[in-house]
């Protein structure tokens, strides 16, 4: 069979590696790219792997001498991603007003710093500084009393996983229509969705003052040291903690009033006391001991080691997630493989990256694009679309959420102890915002009728058991496929389905700790546990696009499927570029824990933080103009001021401490310098910004009053998204559901009396 987009032509305008990510994972997925170059990049060998598969024109869309080029190319895509500030685009008549005009069936996808619209519309920013204004290096170091630089361009990732999946909805809805439309996913969007919890706020939620929380944190998920190395422990429900008591021989703290409520609700002042329990008895043997010790009694872990250790573990290479590439520049690659793993459609790359220019002959093969649609205008883009969603926790839950923003009906299907995640009352909120919620023992006959009748209606169901429930419960693909064979099933699981690790459980922190995340994070010191949970925002991200691209493919062929993602091969998605390798690779700069280099770091102003991001030759000139520092230019070659860095970091350390961090950044920007405030995410609610693009919203929950959360992290021209329910109360819409299926009260009495619905 064909790849899900085979037949879809992209033109790949983007100038950043957020545009040309997002354009590769969907090059992964048969979509041919087109990658348009006005000039060679020759200083950046990871531009190979971004690239990979894609085909090459060279082209100056900036010259109007060649807009009947441009021109013809614009006509017979079906997608075009830039990644231009709004003003640039419409001067150069790249901006989707005057690009729909040339070609109606075209799905527009800007993704902009900021937004292209609101006050920043036009501000210039990239993973450095974006992150630093959506509050991610502040997140990171918020227990220690200062920012800290977080290593891996999370914004850049996080929004190339969002772009994908908005750029697949809105295709999906133009088979509908035949109408192309307008999609932006700004990195300020992008951040967000891989930070969707940390700014919920409300009346009756209690955020603890910056610099409050223990620093070592929360006593039962965290990093422990061993009496030879670190390892990572995760009980992320009672039922890990109960076993760790048992494990530990420590039968008293199940009752010991002083971590009650545990593992999430243990009172913050009592964490020092668990912790100062455990510490001693984990440094008292090996890290291979306490390893195996744990997984013996089914307790969560992991130990915090390097990409070149994970590069070897056993269920990355049965999940064949790293391949060899022959690269016409660089020679021998290795590469992350897609990270979706689609059973009838294989995602699979196309080959390794083009030659500058390659494949200019196809300006000779031009074909305008026709679409036809079924004339079906949808409200949004995943309008009509049935969810029964099985999953909790975050890397099942939140990728449900966010088919529910693109218009799906989702309804959160749980058993009676409901999700793991319920504990969390506030972020709760955000992972399940947009579903209704249903009580069904599945367990039961009546249970099992009940759950089929929905499925004959659904499209989609999802579910992130360990391995071998969903066939014990009869949930499995190969179960549900009998009674509806066109429906699209998406697993979302620790290692994968198979492999020697499946039956292991896992939590986000236990594969970053072994992806090497950890380890890069600390650089020279421990291990550094990152506060963004990188590994389960990733796979549910990708689990919606996969579930999209799914649908895409079933709309167009008439086949369904199933589809995996696991968190080891989002832990491979997430750091693309640093398990990129090649000969001669040389190592990530890194400047202590508060940037990459004295041109791409945190400074401490009078009264707080920015993000300097400099790292252009021209740009370093403007910047000691700008801050009349004459003796800054002789370093304008970037390789000077690498070689200088220490000398260079002091004179603009003294120097940013001379005033505010609002005067900096106003005469920052009028240089058009990039740069960025130092934030707490939490804080966009009241940021004007937010407000332009939609990424700020607010609802009554069912437990803890009004609250501010997450809105959409992306705009459709036509076919907007919805946020039309809070996250759903145990069993909130159980009756609803039995009502609409046929079922008299009566029927739904006796029902709960025996315990088939709740």
């Amino acid at each position: 069979m064909t790849s899900p987009f085979s037949g879809i032509r992209i033109l790949d305008l983007s100038q950043n590696t957020v545009g040309s990510y997002t354009a590769l994972l969907l090059c992964d997925m048969g979509a041919e790219v087109i990658k348009i170059e006005s000039e060679e990049n020759t200083t950046d060998p990871n531009d190979r792997f971004f690239n990979r598969g894609k085909k090459s024109i060279s082209l100056d869309v900036t010259d109007q001498s060649k807009r009947n080029e441009l021109h013809d190319l614009i006509k017979s895509a079906d997608v075009l991603i830039s990644t231009r500030l709004i003003d640039n685009a419409k001067n150069l008549k790249l901006d989707y007003d005057q690009i729909k005009k040339e070609n109606p069936y075209l799905i527009y996808c800007s993704i902009p710093p900021y937004g292209d619209s609101g006050p920043m519309a036009n501000i210039p920013g990239d993973d450095g500084t974006v992150g630093t204004y959506t509050g991610i290096h502040e997140g990171q170091g918020g227990e220690v009393g200062s920012p800290i630089y977080v290593q891996v361009p999370f914004v850049d990732y996080g929004t190339a996983f969002t772009a994908s999946l908005a750029i697949s909805a809105a295709l999906l809805e133009r088979e509908s229509s035949g109408k192309g439309q307008k999609v932006e996913v700004p990195m300020y969007a992008g951040s967000g969705a891989m930070q969707a919890t940390s700014f919920i706020i409300g009346d009756d939620i209690t955020t603890p003052p910056r610099n409050s929380r223990p620093a070592k944190g929360l006593p039962i998920y965290r990093l422990y040291e061993c009496s030879d190395s670190w390892l990572f422990m995760a009980c992320g429900n009672n039922v890990f903690w109960n076993k760790l008591c048992i494990a530990l021989e420590l039968y008293e703290l199940i009752d010991d009033e002083r971590f009650a409520n545990a593992p999430w609700g243990i009172a913050l002042e009592r964490w020092d006391d668990l912790s100062n329990i455990l510490e001693p008895i984990f440094a008292s043997n090996t890290r291979e001991h306490w390893v195996n010790h744990l997984r013996e009694n089914d307790i969560p872990c992991g130990p915090a080691e390097t990409r070149e250790w994970y590069k070897s573990h056993p269920q990355v290479i049965y999940n064949q997630n790293l391949l060899e590439i022959e690269d016409p520049k660089l020679g021998k690659t290795i590469q992350p493989a897609p990270p979706i793993k689609m059973y009838k459609t294989p995602a699979e790359p196309q080959g390794a990256a083009p030659l500058f220019g390659e494949h200019n002959q196809i300006l000779n093969q031009l074909k305008p694009i026709n679409k036809t649609g079924k004339n079906i205008t949808l409200s949004h883009p995943l309008d009509g679309i049935k969810v029964l969603d099985l999953t909790g926790y975050i890397a099942g839950a939140y990728g449900t959420t966010m088919l529910s923003d693109l218009g799906a009906e989702v309804l959160k299907v749980e058993s009676f102890a409901g999700d793991g995640f319920r504990q969390n009352s506030a972020a709760f909120q955000g992972w399940n915002q947009g579903k209704r919620g249903a009580i069904f023992n599945l367990k039961t006959p009546e249970g099992m009728k009940i759950f089929h009748q929905l499925l004959e209606e659904a499209d989609v169901v999802t579910e992130n058991y360990r391995g071998g429930i969903a066939k014990k419960l009869g949930v499995d693909y190969e179960s549900l496929t009998k009674i509806n064979p066109k429906i699209i099933y998406s697993t979302v699981n620790g290692y994968g389905l198979s492999g020697p690790y499946s039956n292991y459980p896992a939590f986000d922190p236990l594969i970053q700790a072994q992806s090497g995340l950890m380890r890069n994070q600390g650089g020279d010191g421990p291990p550094v546990f990152l506060r963004i949970a990188a590994s389960d925002y990733s796979s549910a991200i990708l689990s919606a696009y996969g579930i999209v691209a799914a649908l895409y493919y079933r709309e167009v062929h008439g086949v369904g499927q199933n589809l995996e993602i696991s968190l080891v091969n989002s832990s491979f998605a997430y750091q693309a570029a640093e398990y990129f390798s090649y000969p001669n690779k040389e190592e990530q700069k890194r400047l202590g824990t508060l940037g990459q280099s004295c041109d791409y770091r945190l400074y401490q102003t009078s009264d707080g933080w920015i993000f300097l991001s400099c790292r252009k030759d021209v740009d370093w000139e403007k910047l000691s103009n700008v801050l009349n520092l004459p003796n800054l230019i002789e370093f304008k070659d970037s390789n000077l001021r690498y070689a200088n860095d220490s000398k260079i970091n002091q004179i603009l350390e003294e120097k940013f401490k001379t005033d505010t961090v609002d005067s900096w950044i106003k005469l920052l920007q009028q240089s058009e310098i990039m740069c960025a405030p130092n934030k707490i995410i939490r804080t966009l609610h009241d940021d004007p910004q937010a407000h332009a693009i939609g990424i700020s919203t607010e609802v009554d929950s069912f437990n803890i009053g009004r609250i501010k959360l997450q809105g959409l992290p992306f705009q459709f021209s036509r076919t907007p998204g919805k946020l039309d329910l809070p996250a759903p109360a145990h069993g909130e819409h159980t009756d609803e559901v039995l009502i609409e299926l046929g079922y008299s009260e009566e029927q739904i009495e006796d029902f709960r009396s025996r315990n088939v619905v709740g």
